[in-house]
């Protein structure tokens, strides 16, 4: 037989790439699927990017390990002007993805991650795989799911000797909501009392649907506050695998490590990519502009679906960014029950083979099995058609869904008709 690390072999591909998988093989052979399962920004990539893109494609360099200087520089410009963080240009790293940047962070932490319930499905698989230590932090609907600093702390103060780094992400997948500044400065004073590293992910944070971007708990907790950001939901490049982290004065000791890790493994990202990302990153106005009408236009649909959800008798968190709500049918429980369905698995594949409804189950985001909530994710749309039709369209919100959103428009429908062929 083959030896192999057990803790990898446990683990199952990202629920999220299996579902858009599953769902684009279901609609291939002819089957009508509304798809709330999967999270890629729908939008074109500004030709600002892109075209600095093309006049790069021939390079084919070897960059630094840690990222093109250039860029690190302009990050620390961006993430001044347009995130109120300071930040040093020499401690931004680039890496392929921010998600490959919180996979080598938890690589190189040790003690124990803890992660609010309601959070990103590929943070406790990436702390699995390397048999690291994790508690999950409980949260409240009431709450939006967001993490009370008295919860924080209650852990803290029953675990005081392991090293101790908390996983913050705002503006929130699955959930949507977004932390206030109170809210942060809260629990800023929890991490600060017991020592606790933070891994703030803050790639949705211009996403935003009431200011140009998201609070950070960095603003609070500068010390010990670790900023991941990138490419892929705000500038709709996803596929173009560029993140960045910004390392806090008191972790600059591990930049050797970071560079040693970054070199055994990636290398560095592809020279076009980051020659590119320095135009993103200079956020010059037109770019600005586009991304508050994508934003705008988020917006519009996520409220358009929480209210039609919420009169239906539905759950839901109300979004405030990212492209994300929970929602809940944990009222229809005993209605579910009847016909043998108990758990979000359960229900999940129920809504799918029933209703064509692709809804990722609470328990890829660490809820509980008996607690029906899921995720859904409101991109299903051609964005490049529907940021030119936002912009000269006058009626209500729901024609505008109507119009331009149908797939989201007929998937809500399903969802309530669900609820009502109980």
């Amino acid at each position: 037989m083959i030896q192999v690390n057990k803790f990898i072999e446990d683990l199952k591909p990202s629920s999220t790439l299996a579902i858009n998988q599953k769902v684009q093989e279901l609609r291939h052979n002819g089957n009508s699927v509304f798809h709330f399962g999967f999270g890629q920004s729908p939008f074109p990539i500004h030709n600002s990017i892109t075209t600095a893109l093309t006049e790069h494609v021939k390079d084919n360099s070897y960059l630094p390990t840690i990222g093109l200087e250039p860029l690190r520089k302009q990050i620390s410009v961006f993430l001044k002007r347009h995130q109120g963080i300071e930040s040093n240009k020499d401690y931004i790293f680039i890496g392929p993805g921010s998600k490959e940047l919180l996979y080598q962070t938890i690589m190189i932490l040790d003690g124990v991650f803890l992660i609010p319930k309601g959070s990103w499905v590929s943070y406790l698989p990436q702390i699995k795989s390397k048999n690291g230590q994790y508690h999950i932090l409980e949260t409240s609907i009431k709450d939006e799911f967001k993490l009370s600093p008295e919860e924080l702390d209650a852990f803290c103060n029953r675990d005081r000797n392991s090293q101790k780094t908390l996983i913050l992400n705002s503006p929130n997948n699955p959930t949507g909501a977004v932390y206030k500044e109170e809210e942060l400065e809260d629990l800023a004073v929890i991490c600060r009392k017991h020592n606790v590293i933070v891994m703030s992910d803050e790639i949705y944070s211009q996403v935003n649907f009431n200011t140009e971007f998201s609070p950070s708990i960095s603003k609070y907790y500068p010390e010990k506050t670790i900023v991941f950001g990138g490419l892929s939901k705000v500038f709709s490049a996803g596929g173009y695998r560029l993140g960045f982290m910004a390392l806090p004065k008191d972790l600059w000791c591990l930049k050797s490590m970071y560079r040693s890790l970054f070199s055994e493994t990636f290398s560095a990202v592809a020279a076009p990519i980051q020659h590119a990302s320095i135009a993103a990153y200079e956020y010059d106005l037109s770019l600005k502009n586009h991304i508050t009408n994508c934003s705008s236009v988020l917006k519009l649909i996520a409220e358009f679906v929480y209210n039609q959800l919420v009169s239906s008798g539905l759950e839901c968190t109300a979004p405030q960014g990212a492209f994300y709500m929970m929602i809940g049918f944990n009222s229809f429980q005993n209605k579910f029950k009847n016909i043998g369905i108990t758990t979000s698995d359960d229900l999940s594949e129920y809504l799918l083979n029933n209703y064509g409804v692709a809804l990722l189950p609470g328990t890829d985001f660490y809820f509980q099995k008996h607690e029906l909530f899921f995720r859904l994710a409101f991109v299903d749309f051609d964005g490049e058609s529907v940021i030119n039709s936002y912009a000269n369209f006058d009626g209500t919100d729901e024609e505008f869904v109507i119009t331009n959103c149908s797939s989201i428009y007929r998937g809500v429908a399903q969802i309530i008709q669900c609820v009502k062929d109980l």
